[in-house]
């Protein structure tokens, strides 16, 4: 398969690239891929503002203590996925 990309997207891309970030394109989209699904199933659309604005509130709860175990914040994601998938949203 062939994918054409738009010129913005192919900076992003060739700056992920530059940075290390990753080795190569293909890599690159993979994980854009991965990490599409994974907000999709998980029901949830946000804007990068919204995300900045997340980032931010998790990063102030770390400051004051406010943390839960990865494992168990994965099951409650994982739990509120399947709730929405049995409701049909």
């Amino acid at each position: 398969m062939k994918v054409a990309v738009t010129p913005d997207l192919e900076k992003i891309i060739e700056s992920e690239l530059q940075n290390g970030r990753f080795q190569n394109a293909e890599e690159f989209l993979k994980v854009a891929v991965q990490h599409y699904i994974v907000a999709r199933d998980l029901g949830e659309t946000y804007t990068r503002e919204e995300i900045e604005e997340t980032i931010r509130r998790g990063l102030a709860q770390i400051e004051q203590g406010e943390t839960i175990d990865g494992d168990d914040a994965f099951a409650q994601l994982r739990a509120r996925s399947a709730e929405r998938r049995h409701r049909g949203q």
